[in-house]
């Protein structure tokens, strides 16, 4: 019969009570990598997606003043791209910024009123120049007389100045436009 040798009985691991030499260096390393910067405060509230916007919703819209957008001034020279009267050219007399529209000196005329004072040599019917959209004319280059797009630089000396995209010449300065006849005519009417 042979002898059994007592093998005296090893002692239980409990786990994580001992971990080899590699295994402590490697988590002291990820502990030291992970460990909260005192700077930095960590949110404990859970995080929610923010909610995807209603397109419906009228108060996140934000109105862009187009005349702003394109360069376009009072007593600029336009030509007219879209329309009965596309090809047609002339000065922009006044903008309506709340609604991206000009109304050009002698375009888009529709028959409006009565003249307010009728006489010989006057027409009976007084024609109104008629709001365009802006995006539907164009600046024209004073060089190349093409129509053209504009973009702004400073000189110098701190001014402002509209450079042409198409010839690289700067923008004359608007021209001065005071009130139009037809604008007395139909403040007359107006007034009567």
């Amino acid at each position: 019969m042979a002898m059994r040798r007592c093998v005296p009985a090893l002692a239980i691991r409990i786990q994580g009570s001992f971990l080899p030499y590699y295994r402590r260096i490697q988590e002291a390393a990820k502990k030291k990598r992970y460990r909260q910067l005192p700077f930095l405060e960590t949110n404990k509230e859970l995080s929610f997606r923010p909610p995807i916007p209603d397109p419906r919703d009228k108060s996140r819209l934000i109105k862009v003043d187009l005349a702003r957008e394109m360069n376009i001034k009072v007593g600029d020279r336009v030509q007219v791209l879209f329309g009965s009267e596309k090809g047609r050219q002339g000065v922009i007399s006044r903008i309506f910024h709340d609604k991206n529209q000009v109304i050009v000196s002698g375009i888009n005329l529709k028959r409006s009123f009565w003249h307010p004072e009728p006489g010989p040599g006057k027409p009976s019917i007084v024609s109104m120049e008629c709001p365009i959209h802006i995006t539907n004319v164009v600046l024209l280059d004073p060089v190349t007389k093409q129509a053209t797009r504009v973009k702004r630089r400073y000189t110098m000396t701190g001014e402002c100045v509209r450079i042409s995209k198409v010839s690289g010449s700067a923008m004359p300065a608007p021209v001065p436009v005071g009130p139009s006849e037809r604008e007395e005519l139909w403040a007359k009417h107006e007034s009567q």
